[in-house]
């Protein structure tokens, strides 16, 4: 059975804010999405349509995003709300999370930034909906007798992996912090997990916090609660993550980005075994394991005074270092061809294989993004492939042909290529209007109404790009 696809709403009253993020999301993965100028057209479609994930601006005319939020809130309580704002209302973007909000994410922004930020909730949504199927099915009575947890299994026939799991069940039973170090994508937070599920605590919660997703004042709460009145926003008790997996396990994954100040925090928590919510006067006694996660070469950041050295030293009792996929041999096709069976299974597609010049390119290609990346890249492949085999046409990564990295460009050429992750909206807007240009045989009037706008607003954009152009070959 094939899968409905994950929707998206976008409102945003900037249209070419509006244009080049529909563009990018459309393109670089298979999602529905939706995009309208206004909350007050986004509460019509609201009223008669539901979607996983609503990805609105803050400031609109005739009704703000708070508004919004609040309408969401009361009539589709499931979907994921996400704000965009502008860095001088992120204390307004931070209320709303309070009141409601998954995320928020800061104009201006890079496209693989809010690319994170979908993922995650889409990642999150998932995981609520079976934890509902699961309460349901034990409210039926189909699975109160030796109920199992859902684990991703680590799939690997590295050596080297091998040696490291067997490390990850000698230490797992033990209650000392663990560090688990290693590029992003090459699955830190399974490995975290892991450990739970090796220890004595595994039937506790495992509680993680990703360090790098919240600012100060919200990751205080979000890690030691806080207590009703504490601060402006505050109309109830928030239980903090540390209370939440007390007697369990918490990750703080990508901990090297937590500030000075938080990490002074954290450093006492840590010391003394005991958390004080924000307001709050009286000490909560904690017993739990705790995992740290980072991307960075940690002590290196220590010394350069970015981490604090009292705090490095507590948390690296255990040092675990995941090796990138690309040190991990034929784990490349292993995992390759495991995600590929997830995939025809989730899509409803025929059973697929790899030929032979796809395997030969999957295994010469860097994958800087790991695991992650390379998983991305099997689900694109198992929906674009064609008969019983993907073939090297298939693979794509990003915007990237699989071992076949794309040139630099000269300004002056615009390739037709989907848009990579780490382009900005300009970029991708610049890029859709070419690319369309090309396919109406560059006929202007034909463009325009192929893009949804009015041939002046065409013709000044292409004036405007050619000046920029030429300024960069003068330069």
């Amino acid at each position: 059975m094939v899968m409905k696809k994950r929707s998206i709403l976008l409102v945003e009253d900037d249209v070419s804010l509006r244009f080049a993020i529909e563009a990018f999301f459309a393109q670089q993965h298979d999602y529905e999405i939706k995009s309208v100028g206004s909350a007050v057209v986004a509460k019509d479609l609201l009223a008669k349509e539901e979607f996983d994930v609503i990805l609105s601006d803050i400031k609109m005319p005739e009704m703000s995003g708070y508004e919004l939020l609040d309408y969401v809130k009361e009539k589709q309580k499931n979907s994921i709300f996400i704000i965009m704002t502008a860095y001088g209302t992120i204390e307004e973007a931070i209320r709303a999370m309070k009141n409601g909000a998954y995320d928020f994410i800061v104009k201006p922004f890079q496209l693989s930034t809010l690319e994170n930020v979908i993922s995650a909730a889409f990642n999150d949504l998932v995981e609520v909906e079976h934890q509902k199927k699961k309460i349901t099915s034990q409210q039926k009575g189909e699975s109160k007798s030796n109920p199992q947890k859902t684990k991703i299994p680590f799939i690997t026939n590295c050596d080297r992996m091998k040696d490291l799991i067997d490390n990850i069940k000698k230490v797992a039973a033990s209650k000392a912090t663990v560090l688990v170090q290693g590029e992003s994508g090459t699955g830190k937070e399974l490995l975290a997990n892991m450990i739970h599920e090796f220890s004595s605590r595994r039937d506790k919660p495992f509680i993680a916090i990703n360090c790098a997703a919240l600012p100060d004042n919200l990751l205080e709460s979000e890690l030691f609660g806080h207590e009703k009145g504490s601060f402006t926003g505050a109309i109830q008790r928030h239980i903090g993550k540390f209370e939440l997996s007390d007697s369990g396990t918490i990750f703080l994954d990508e901990i090297s980005e937590m500030s000075l100040n938080m990490q002074t925090k954290l450093l006492r928590v840590l010391q003394e075994c005991e958390v004080y919510r924000v307001g709050g006067t009286k000490a909560i006694p904690l017993n739990l394991r705790v995992v740290a996660s980072t991307n960075r070469d940690l002590y290196r950041y220590m010394k350069e005074g970015n981490f604090r050295e009292d705090l490095y030293y507590r948390i690296n009792v255990i040092p675990i270092n995941v090796p990138p996929l690309r040190e991990r041999g034929d784990d490349v096709l292993t995992l390759a061809t495991y995600f590929i069976k997830e995939f025809v299974g989730t899509h409803g597609k025929e059973p697929l294989a790899l030929d032979e010049l796809a395997r030969y390119k999957i295994m010469n290609y860097p994958w800087q993004g790991n695991v992650r990346e390379l998983r991305n890249a099997m689900e694109r492949a198992v929906l674009v492939g064609d008969f019983e085999q993907i073939v090297n046409d298939d693979l794509i990564s990003g915007s990237v042909n699989v071992g076949e990295i794309i040139n630099q460009q000269t300004v002056t050429e615009i390739k037709s290529e989907k848009p990579k992750s780490d382009m900005t909206l300009e970029e991708v807007e610049k890029r859709v209007i070419y690319e369309t240009l090309r396919k109406c045989n560059g006929n202007r009037t034909k463009t325009a109404e192929k893009l949804g706008i009015s041939l002046r607003t065409l013709r000044n954009k292409l004036k405007a790009f050619r000046i920029e152009e030429e300024s960069m070959l003068q330069s």
